[in-house]
């Protein structure tokens, strides 16, 4: 298989590990060679959008930029592509005035527009599945159109309809790839969206059992050693 789009998460997949934000110098390696063959590389990422887009151009990547869950798209050549058309800003408010127990603030909703992003705080980590359902009822009971999911790195409040899926199905069209000659890998039940549209995927070994079940590839290496690897797999064409 030819692969000329490859799409990745960040956080958990491109990191040390699941708990980390050091990134993976192994995958940082691997990435470079595949951008040196031509492979265009996207990150794709519920972080607000300036941060993937620096972290695209210091990385050496080549591809557009997907942030805020697939809220907002850059890419040098478009510039700013919104996906999303309203503002999930009053329930994220709601939430961190009714839900205080359970999460904090994040300090990188100065910097988004659409997506908002809640910390859940470490006492309730073990139960983070009961609170962000907790949570999803309130909002989509509250405020119709909008809902909230985990990553397991924050809670994300949300417009229904905008993911990382849509952006990525955008940015296949816009480059002209068809989905069977892009790849791409995750850690999160989340990235299973995404990663379904692809014509080959891949779950990192320590990422939930959920995306494990779902995609073509379980590597047998976690986070950003997984990602080398998968990325060793495509350019040696193992895959």
């Amino acid at each position: 298989m030819k692969i000329k789009a490859l799409f990745l998460d960040v956080d958990g997949t491109l990191t040390a590990d699941r708990r980390s934000y050091a990134l993976s110098l192994e995958a940082m390696y691997e990435l470079r060679r595949a951008v040196e063959v031509g492979v265009v590389i996207t990150l794709v990422s519920s972080n607000a959008l300036p941060i993937v887009v620096g972290l695209s151009r210091y990385m050496g990547l080549n591809g557009p930029s997907i942030g805020e869950t697939g809220s907002l798209i850059y890419h040098s050549e478009w510039g700013l592509v919104a996906l999303a058309s309203r503002s999930a800003r009053e329930p994220y408010l709601a939430l961190l005035r009714e839900f205080d127990e359970y999460v904090e603030d994040s300090w990188q909703n100065v910097f988004r527009l659409y997506e908002f992003a809640l910390k859940l705080r470490d006492k309730y980590l073990e139960r983070a599945r009961e609170v962000l359902q907790e949570l999803r009822d309130f909002v989509e009971r509250r405020y119709p159109g909008f809902t909230v999911d985990y990553s397991g790195y924050a809670l994300h409040v949300r417009e229904v309809g905008v993911s990382k899926r849509r952006a990525v199905k955008y940015v296949l069209e816009r480059l002209g790839i068809d989905p069977s000659e892009a790849a791409g890998v995750g850690d999160s039940y989340m990235d299973l969206e995404f990663l379904s549209e692809l014509g080959l995927s891949a779950a990192v070994s320590n990422a939930d059992e959920e995306l494990k079940r779902g995609v073509t590839l379980v590597l047998s290496k976690p986070s950003g050693l997984g990602v080398a690897e998968f990325i060793r797999m495509i350019l040696g064409g193992y895959v």
